[in-house]
């Protein structure tokens, strides 16, 4: 098994949204993936002409909780004849708030892997904060 990471586009979001979790890894805007010995802040992301190029790159999972704890949503990812799709809802009372109904990637509107699911779920919610 493999830990799953945020794709760059959804670290920039992380970044507008708050994110402030420390991470051993950071995201380039050519998708590269850097690992550091130990935990970096936001602080540490490389700029150039004062625009950020360089994101905290936590995994799927850091990203799910952290809008658990931190925002209130939830999201859920079921999986369905046409493949996977998700579910947001506010954390502490379960009050639907978006799906992802016709919105995926393959020809059942859904997507066909798990992570697909949870990385546009991840996406949604960020959008909605």
């Amino acid at each position: 098994m493999t830990e799953e990471f945020i794709i760059f586009e959804t670290a920039k979001l992380l970044k507008e949204k708050g994110f402030d979790w420390k991470c051993e890894r950071t995201i380039d805007c050519n998708e590269i993936i850097r690992k550091y010995d130990y935990p970096q802040s936001m602080s540490c992301c490389t700029e150039i002409n004062g625009e950020l190029v360089e994101f905290l790159c936590p995994t799927l999972y850091v990203v799910q909780k952290w809008l658990r704890e931190a925002k209130n949503i939830h999201i859920c990812i079921y999986n369905c004849a046409c493949g996977y799709g998700y579910e947001i809802s506010k954390a502490d009372n379960g009050t639907h708030i978006a799906s992802s109904t016709y919105k995926g990637t393959n020809d059942g509107g859904e997507w066909d892997a798990y992570e697909e699911a949870l990385e546009a779920g991840i996406q949604e919610a960020l959008k909605l904060i």
